[in-house]
């Protein structure tokens, strides 16, 4: 037999999984605003130089070393599939 839905008090009971937005209070802001701005560090205003900019080169193969190989078994899989549709065609057209 099914199990029963949940009544309707019950899913009313339940209270949301997320958080209550709560309107920010003048003290709340006098007390969030020090923190606030301990918190930013100063910006700096020159331009960026190419000297300063890295580029790190990335080893792929190290990153990704089974990557190959499943390319390798889908190409495998992806040739037997057109063949074997090219065979049922040849069967379906000419043989029945």
């Amino acid at each position: 037999m099914a199990k029963k839905s949940q009544s309707r008090k019950k899913r009313k009971q339940r209270k949301p999984n997320v958080p209550v937005y709560k309107v920010p209070t003048e003290e709340s802001r006098q007390r969030q605003a020090p923190a606030q701005a301990k918190e930013s560090a100063p910006v700096s205003t020159s331009p960026a130089s190419s000297r300063d900019v890295t580029i790190e080169t990335i080893d792929w193969a190290k990153e990704y070393p089974y990557f190959a190989s499943d390319m390798k078994r889908l190409g495998i899989v992806v040739l037997l599939m057109v063949i074997l549709l090219l065979a049922l065609n040849f069967v379906f057209i000419y043989v029945l």
